[in-house]
């Protein structure tokens, strides 16, 4: 833990294969305690958040095959018992289905593992200069699926036969289809982000203004006193950098200077892309992002795409579906249903849906 400000200190945790940095605002703090005080009440805020973190990874990692979410993977064709909260995830995931037509579906986990992406994404082999390209122009893109038939497997056509139930004495259990493997952590992070901003604004006795960031989805808590009319308690404005994309050597672009700066008093926004989280597999760079038609990653002229929304879990949703539509589909998607979003398409071009004007930051500012 370090001291930014009087008002201001910051959490760094690891977990998940993700840097979280918890920034918590303890002008409140102030006047009543003691630094030293203000220094062990952290420290405990720093263990319950760890303690979280640690079951939240036994629940849902895809790299542990004892966690839940493995154990229901290797039982399919049966009823399982499940954690509320693997069945809380599981139900945004299908939900997300229908609204993303389809594009983004839990349901990816063999394609990944055909990818290559079978271990912790630190550990996947990576090379400074890639042989092939791993950005294509939108007419490349258009050309690649005009040549390449859908997969045959496509998961979607298994997601729906999905079944969740609660039972009267609280048990809740799932069913997944013989064959099926589900892959939960393009929701999970923005979960995470969202659970823990609400136990330190809202659930927790002491009810922290907070900004919790999960490896790049951004969680805003706001403690139910927030109305107040006091000094304190009046909500503050977090300034969030969006960073330049990373090369081909995985590490962010020459210029240090941020593509932009978003103004936040609550909500979320989530980052995702096809710029850093790939990896070098059968002669070929691959990345996270499975387009499901084709059960492999997806080409695309959108290099990552940054979304503000009500909660994490949307914002990332939504900033994957607009990689997987392309440029000009993401944009006319964006302004029609006044969604705030910031693109950088493969030509490193920053393109703003019309909502996300109001976020954009005055440059005096800071930078949490």
């Amino acid at each position: 833990m370090s001291q930014n400000t009087k008002k201001l200190a910051t959490l760094k945790l690891t977990a998940m294969g993700c840097h979280i940095q918890i920034t918590l605002n303890v002008a409140k703090w102030s006047t009543p305690y003691s630094q030293a005080v203000i220094d062990r009440k952290i420290e405990l805020l720093t263990i319950e958040a760890q303690q979280h973190l640690a079951r939240w990874e036994h629940i849902f990692s895809r790299f542990d095959e004892t966690s839940e979410l493995m154990r229901l993977n290797n039982h399919t064709d049966q009823w399982r018992e499940v954690s509320a909260e693997l069945f809380e995830v599981l139900g945004r995931a299908i939900y997300f289905v229908a609204k993303t037509q389809g594009l983004i579906t839990p349901t990816l986990l063999k394609p990944l593992w055909a990818a290559g992406y079978k271990q912790s994404f630190e550990t996947l082999p990576k090379m400074a200069t890639p042989s092939v390209p791993v950005m294509t122009s939108s007419a490349a893109v258009n050309a690649t699926h005009l040549k390449d038939a859908p997969s045959a497997n496509n998961p979607n056509h298994q997601v729906h036969d999905i079944q969740r139930r609660r039972l009267a004495d609280g048990q809740h259990q799932v069913y997944l289809p013989a064959g099926m493997a589900l892959d939960l952590n393009g929701y999970v992070k923005g979960w995470c982000a969202m659970q823990l901003a609400e136990y330190i604004s809202r659930s927790h006795d002491w009810q922290l203004s907070c900004l919790v960031d999960m490896g790049g989805d951004i969680a805003i808590g706001l403690p139910t006193n927030q109305a107040l009319d006091n000094a304190i308690n009046k909500s503050i404005v977090w300034g969030v950098a969006i960073a330049k994309p990373y090369g081909a050597d995985c590490e962010h672009m020459q210029d240090d200077q941020d593509v932009a700066i978003l103004s936040l008093k609550s909500g979320a926004v989530a980052t995702s892309g096809q710029d850093y989280r790939r990896w070098w597999h059968e002669g070929r760079w691959q990345h996270h992002l499975i387009h499901p038609h084709y059960s492999r990653p997806v080409i695309s002229d959108v290099l990552t795409a940054t979304v503000v929304a009500a909660n994490t879990v949307t914002a990332e949703v939504y900033a994957k579906y607009c990689v997987l539509l392309g440029v000009t589909e993401a944009m006319a998607w964006l302004n029609k249903h006044h969604i705030a979003a910031l693109l950088i398409d493969t030509s490193n071009q920053v393109l703003l849906s019309t909502a996300i004007e109001p976020n954009l930051i005055k440059p005096s500012l800071a930078v949490i």
